[in-house]
C-alpha cells in the first residue's frame, strides 16, 4: 500500500526541524560555555571595580560645592572629607551617614573645581580648614581631622606643607591614595593625571616630606586596588599603613568596613 504523501512530507519536515533544533541546542551550549569561560577569565578585582561603578554614580548626586556653615557640637573634632580625581563631595555621603549614626555629625565634604591645579586645591583646603574652625567658634588651638580619598590625599599633604595648617590638623586618614604615584597615570595626559605619575614634580615634593613628620597619618591600602600600580604606592614611610583585604578603589567609599576603620583611627 502506498504511503500517504502528506504524512511523508510532515515526517520529513519534523525530522528537519529536529536536526535544526539539536544544532541550535549545541550552539547555545557552546555559547554558554564560552560566556562562562570569558567571565572566569576576567580578574575578580576588575569585576568588583565594575560592579561598584553604578553605586559610585549615585554618589555624584547633589551639589558639587557648598559653603561651610556652623554645625552643632558633637563632642569630637570637625572632620573634613576630601574627594579624589574626578570625584565629588557627595562621594562621602555613605561614610558621613555612618559617622552621623555613630555620633560624629560635625562633618564637611570639600568640593573642588576640576580646572584648579593641585596646588590651588591645596590652598582651597587650607581655607576650608580655617573656616571649619572659625565658623564653629572653636578656640585657636582647636584642630580638625582630614579624611581623603585617592588624589584627595595628595591635596591634603600639599596643604600640610603650610606649618600653620599642619598645626590645625590632628589626624589625616588617606584612602587608596597614590602617595608615591601610580603607573596607571601613564594611560592619560590630563594635568592632574600627569601629577600622579611616579616621576612628577608633585611626587618629588611629597617624597621630600618622608619619613612622614606631619600630623599622625593613617593610610588605608589594598592589593586589589587596580588604580594603584603598584598597590603599595599607597603606603607611607612613617605612617600607619593599614591593608584592607579585597578592597577596590571604590570600596573605601562604599564599604562599611572602611567607615569602621576610619572611625577607629580618628578616635
Amino acid at each position: 500500500m502506498a504511503a500517504d504523501p502528506r504524512k511523508t512530507a510532515w515526517h520529513r519536515a519534523g525530522a528537519s526541524l529536529g536536526v535544526v533544533g539539536r544544532q541550535f541546542g549545541r550552539a547555545a551550549v557552546q555559547v554558554g560555555k564560552a560566556a562562562v569561560e570569558a567571565w572566569n577569565a576576567v580578574d575578580p578585582d576588575l569585576l568588583r571595580h565594575a560592579a561598584q561603578l553604578p553605586l559610585m554614580g549615585l554618589t555624584l548626586l547633589g551639589p558639587s560645592h557648598q559653603p561651610l556653615a556652623p554645625l552643632p557640637a558633637d563632642g569630637y573634632r570637625p572632620i573634613l572629607f576630601v574627594h579624589g580625581l574626578g570625584g565629588h563631595r557627595s562621594n562621602f555621603a555613605p561614610m558621613r551617614l555612618w559617622f552621623r549614626l555613630h555620633g560624629r555629625s560635625r562633618t564637611y565634604a570639600v568640593g573642588f573645581r576640576p580646572e584648579l591645579s593641585l596646588d590651588d586645591m591645596a590652598v582651597q583646603l587650607r581655607v576650608a580648614i580655617a573656616e571649619a574652625l572659625t565658623d564653629n567658634g572653636l578656640p585657636v588651638e582647636a584642630q580638625v581631622d582630614l579624611v581623603a580619598h585617592s588624589m584627595g590625599g595628595i591635596i591634603a599633604r600639599l596643604a600640610l606643607d603650610d606649618p600653620a595648617t599642619a598645626e590645625r590638623v590632628a589626624h589625616l586618614v588617606t584612602l587608596g591614595t597614590p602617595h608615591a604615584g601610580t603607573q596607571a597615570a601613564r594611560f592619560a595626559r590630563t594635568p592632574h593625571i600627569r601629577d600622579l605619575r611616579p616621576d612628577s614634580a608633585i611626587m618629588q615634593r611629597l617624597a621630600a616630606q618622608l619619613p612622614w613628620r606631619g600630623p599622625p597619618l593613617t593610610s588605608l591600602w589594598s592589593h586589589s586596588d587596580l588604580l594603584l600600580l603598584p598597590a603599595f604606592s599607597a603606603c607611607v614611610d612613617g605612617a600607619e599603613n593599614v591593608e584592607m583585604a579585597a578592597f577596590t578603589h571604590y570600596s573605601y567609599l562604599l564599604d562599611v568596613a572602611s567607615a569602621r576603620t576610619v572611625f577607629a583611627s580618628l578616635r
